[in-house]
C-alpha cells in the first residue's frame, strides 16, 4: 500500500478503536453488571491495536517483523504502547497518554449518557 492510503488506514483503525470503546460504554450503561461480553470485548480490542500498531510501524518506516505480531496480540496492553514507543520515539509517549486519556473520556461519557437516558426513561415508564 502506498503511504497515503496507509495514513488513511490508521486514521480509520484509531476510528475504529474509538467507536468500539464507546459501544463498550454504551454496554455498561445498559448492563453495568453483567460481564459476559468482555473476553469477546478484550479479543476484539487487541485485534484492532495490534493491526494499529502494525500499520503506524510501517507508516514510520520501523516494521515489526511477522513472528512479533502474535506476542503484540497476546500481551496488547503492554506492547502497543512499548510499539508506538519504539516507532515514534518520545512523541510515542505523548501519542500514548493523549489516546489513552481520549480512551476513557469516551467510555466514561458513553456510558454516564447511557445510563442517564435509561434512567430517565425508566423513571418515566414507571
Amino acid at each position: 500500500m502506498q503511504i497515503e492510503s496507509q495514513k488513511r488506514y490508521r486514521m480509520f483503525l484509531i476510528l475504529l478503536v474509538y467507536i468500539f470503546m464507546a459501544l463498550i460504554g454504551i454496554r455498561y450503561g445498559i448492563h453495568p453488571e453483567v460481564r459476559s461480553f468482555d473476553f469477546i470485548n478484550a479479543i476484539v480490542l487487541a485485534l484492532l491495536l495490534t493491526q494499529l500498531c502494525i500499520v503506524d510501524s510501517k507508516i514510520v518506516g520501523k516494521p515489526l517483523s511477522i513472528f512479533s505480531y502474535w506476542v503484540v496480540f497476546i500481551f496488547y496492553g503492554v506492547a502497543v504502547p512499548i510499539c508506538i514507543i519504539r516507532a515514534h520515539g518520545s512523541k510515542g509517549l505523548l501519542i500514548i497518554v493523549a489516546h489513552l486519556f481520549g480512551l476513557l473520556l469516551v467510555l466514561v461519557m458513553s456510558s454516564f449518557v447511557t445510563l442517564l437516558f435509561f434512567e430517565k426513561f425508566l423513571s418515566k415508564s414507571i
